[in-house]
């Protein structure tokens, strides 16, 4: 059976849902959608009926291009007042054997997550290694303890934890639009999982994801995370330069940042011009290497918090800085980030058909890491029966316009 998969990131700028299917280690896009959200400020959602009106909107385009209903979704969920816990525990083979089963790995992860504060919510639980145990001794340390011979198996683990009021309104605006949430997912991980090497998988690394109000910092070492801030500055603030320069609304604003603008004045051209209209009507021509200044201070400015955030986060050593967020399609970018960071700053290239800007990495990465969880649990799962995927309209899909949650989502993989 083709197994395809669905994830939602709801932004303060944008709702994106992606539909893909894995297939010999790749994701293949069958379609995408984004629809500009509105009802979230902040990552926080301030009202309830307009969010799901526009989700239900994004639903019906995405519907509209697999002809197919979506019913199951990874939801992506910002790390705001996200809390990373260190956990470890051990508990016994009791099978004849004595030889480790996924079912094994997959109890003592469910041992280890039992104490957390009442008013948090498990969103992710990354395994960091595996320990064998024979008559009371340590035996061996381990990433992968399948089909070891042990008396007890120990686990160290990450855990990242979410404000459950937070979680609980997106799963409760994504459920009233009639879609059932089967994982969740943290925003960070899902983009490390996504822009992930073999360096930073060895060595300290953080990304950095510049969205619309806000920009999420995030620490990383070997491949886990180990700390995450947010900072309440995104790209809408060079929009608001913009507008308040020459005199557009934020919209057209918006329209010459994207269309027109770079990063850089080392990357602009003096003699490039663009014509708008301001509030009161009257023609105005905007020079690219002024514009190019204005945006260079601002991004400069949320790069430069960010860094400075960097060192708040943790005193350890970073060797790689992936910067991300729509921005980053940006020309130019380089430059800035180059000026700040030195050469261990970079933006991703998201190559997967159909999803090429940096705007749909996150998504991607939500979608990578259900996948890297459905095989540790050693299931075969698909978010569509057979019969949709029978009806799934390949050669027309259309490639899109530019208890708690986790408890339920584990318990049925842990007990079935």
């Amino acid at each position: 059976m083709k197994k395809i998969y669905t994830s939602v990131d709801i932004g303060s700028d944008t709702i994106r849902i992606l539909v893909s299917e894995y297939f010999q280690g790749k994701l293949r896009t069958l379609a995408v959608s984004s629809v500009r959200s509105k009802g979230v400020k902040n990552g926080i959602i301030i009202d309830e009926n307009v969010l799901l009106e526009r989700i239900k909107l994004a639903i019906e385009d995405i519907n509209s291009r697999i002809n197919v209903n979506v019913k199951k979704v990874v939801l992506v969920i910002p790390a705001l007042d996200a809390e990373f816990n260190l956990v470890h525990g051990n508990v016994p083979i009791i099978n004849d054997e004595k030889m480790v089963t996924k079912k094994d790995v997959l109890r003592v992860q469910n041992f280890v997550i039992n104490d957390i504060a009442p008013n948090m919510e498990l969103v992710s639980i990354t395994p960091i290694d595996f320990t064998i145990y024979e008559n009371g001794s340590e035996i061996e340390t381990l990433k992968d303890p399948v089909n070891k011979i042990c008396d007890r198996l120990g686990i160290r683990a990450m855990l990242a934890l979410v404000p459950k009021t937070y979680v609980i309104s997106y799963v409760k605006v994504i459920e009233a639009a009639g879609l059932e949430v089967v994982d969740l997912a943290l925003g960070s991980i899902c983009d490390y999982e996504e822009v992930k090497n073999d360096e930073m998988d060895e060595t300290g690394s953080a990304i950095i994801n510049i969205g619309k109000d806000l920009t999420t910092i995030s620490v990383f070492n070997k491949g886990i995370i180990t700390n995450s801030s947010i900072v309440k500055m995104g790209s809408k603030i060079i929009d608001e330069d913009v507008s308040y320069i020459y005199y557009t609304n934020k919209k057209t604003a918006r329209k010459i940042k994207e269309y027109f603008g770079v990063a850089s004045p080392r990357y602009a051209n003096k003699n490039e011009t663009y014509e708008t209209r301001d509030v009161n009507g009257k023609l105005v021509s905007i020079n690219q290497y002024e514009l190019s200044q204005v945006i260079n201070k601002r991004l400069s400015q949320i790069l430069n918090v960010a860094k400075n955030e960097l060192k708040v986060l943790t005193n350890k050593q970073i060797r790689y800085i992936m910067v991300l967020g729509g921005i980053t399609d940006m020309p130019g970018i380089n430059f800035v980030l180059d000026d700040l960071f030195g050469k261990k700053a970079s933006t991703y290239s998201l190559n997967t058909l159909g999803i090429r800007k940096a705007r749909f990495i996150t998504i991607s990465g939500a979608i990578k890491h259900f996948v890297k969880k459905i095989k540790l649990r050693g299931k075969e799962y698909s978010m569509f029966s057979s019969d949709d995927v029978d009806s799934l309209v390949h050669s027309k899909t259309r490639i899109g316009r530019s208890d708690s949650v986790f408890g339920r989502f584990f318990s049925y993989f842990f007990d079935n």
